[in-house]
């Protein structure tokens, strides 16, 4: 099984420096009997970028985007169970290069996630909510993307140079400053 997503990073300022990207992904489910495949628990998932325009209603096996392994991340499928029920289980990946990807350019047609072993001889599954499957928010895809602009570099590039002055001239001052007798 595969899954592609997509999220649109246009809100994040031309300018900016990325500084991490991590995809937040919640487990619905991990294998399921009545379809004969195993619990998928320490399994190892990768995130890749893919290299052409898809649509949400559009894809199935035969006409999937084509994806890069250049900046894939990969991850283990976590033990415990997720669901409706479930506690909080999440997979997370750190796909920081492929966000700097976007950001130099790259055309963002978003991502697809995959079991890097597909063809191994047991059949495994790993299932995550999506946005339109879920009653609310606390279980939607999340990408947490941190950056700083130049702009704001400078800012506290120049705060910090301040105090360094600031501090230099009052260690001037005790040093040179009257005597406290002992």
């Amino acid at each position: 099984m595969r899954g592609w997503i997509a999220f649109n990073t246009s809100s994040i300022p031309s300018d900016a420096w990325i500084i991490s990207a991590q995809l937040h992904l919640r487990v619905w489910t991990k294998g399921d009997p009545t379809l004969g495949t195993a619990d998928a628990t320490g399994r190892i998932y990768g995130v890749y970028r893919l290299t052409q325009p898809w649509i949400q209603t559009g894809v199935n096996w035969v006409n999937q985007p084509n994806f890069t392994d250049e900046h894939h991340a990969t991850a283990a499928v976590p033990p415990g169970e997720g669901g409706w029920n479930g506690p909080l289980l999440w997979m997370d990946w750190d796909i920081t290069d492929i966000v700097k990807d976007w950001k130099s350019g790259v055309a963002n047609d978003g991502l697809v996630v995959k079991d890097t072993q597909e063809y191994a001889t047991l059949f495994y599954t790993t299932q995550f909510f999506t946005n339109d499957q879920v009653p609310n928010e606390n279980y939607y895809p999340r990408l947490v993307v941190t950056y700083v602009s130049p702009l704001n570099i400078a800012i506290f590039g120049s705060v910090l140079l301040a105090e360094g002055f600031l501090v230099v001239f009052i260690d001037r001052l005790r040093i040179g400053g009257p005597k406290i007798p002992k």
